[in-house]
């Protein structure tokens, strides 16, 4: 997708949208063509041309040979990757980085790989949005966007690999700070507070921040409703204290996480 402004991102999804089975075609076409020769596909493809084919050919073969599988199914080839092992095993991208899932299906998080592709996808998905957004609800250049985001810690695989929750990943990427760049709206938070490790001292700055560049601030988000609903729960507990510190230009000791303190205060104190 080459596109320089809202208008071009919302002409070519709607361009694209008109045939979307065709696009689907083509995109499993590309993926075969591209990773036909990975350990996984070998079961089911062997020598088989995949590059003498069609698209709809494609398509009948995929769905002929190629079965429908679960989490538990991959899960050898991933935990392979998480490993340490370097031969293509899922796809013939590198594997980049593993997130997590929330774990709600089986009671434990399980790895999911990504590759640079992934996190790419991620940032259309996000200028796409911000285009429908930005046609319904016009936005300043250079405004600021109160997001309550949240990072966690990331960490290393037995054989080195990044690992953390989609989001995490996202946050910390260069595919973020791009977002914002791209979309001319820049989060009001620093990277200390999105990944502070403390939701409680995280979202009271990101009120704190919100609040003192409200003159600026075009829209309220998160990547998950619910976390707007649990911070203005807690708003409820702190708004005395957000008052006291923007009247005073400056961080209560409820704040204790160094980081915090020191990425925050200097923009209450410079404006």
């Amino acid at each position: 997708m080459d596109t320089s402004s809202s208008d071009d991102v919302i002409r070519w999804f709607e361009e694209v949208a008109k045939s979307a089975g065709k696009v689907q075609l083509q995109t499993l076409k590309m993926i075969l063509e591209m990773n036909h020769e990975v350990e996984y596909l070998q079961k089911w493809l062997k020598d088989i041309n995949v590059h003498n084919m069609d698209a709809e050919q494609l398509q009948s073969l995929f769905v002929s040979k190629v079965p429908l599988v679960s989490h538990a199914d991959l899960e050898p080839y991933i935990q392979r990757i998480a490993d340490g092992e370097t031969c293509p095993l899922l796809t013939k991208q590198p594997i980049t980085t593993l997130s997590l899932s929330s774990g709600t299906t089986e009671g434990r998080q399980k790895y999911v790989p990504f590759t640079s592709h992934s996190s790419k996808s991620t940032l259309q998905i996000f200028k796409l949005a911000a285009a429908y957004r930005s046609r319904v609800y016009p936005t300043r250049e250079g405004g600021k966007i109160l997001e309550f985001i949240y990072g966690n810690k990331q960490f290393k695989t037995k054989g080195g690999l990044s690992a953390a929750t989609a989001t995490t990943h996202y946050f910390a990427s260069q595919e973020f700070k791009l977002k914002q760049q791209q979309t001319k709206s820049f989060t009001c938070s620093p990277h200390e507070v999105i990944f502070s490790g403390d939701y409680k001292q995280s979202t009271y700055c990101h009120f704190l921040l919100g609040l003192f560049y409200a003159p600026q601030v075009e829209f309220i988000t998160s990547a998950f409703a619910y976390c707007i609903v649990q911070a203005l729960t807690l708003f409820q507990d702190f708004w005395k204290d957000l008052c006291n510190d923007l009247s005073n230009r400056t961080l209560g000791p409820s704040i204790t996480i160094p980081c915090i303190r020191i990425s925050t205060v200097p923009k209450l104190v410079r404006g």
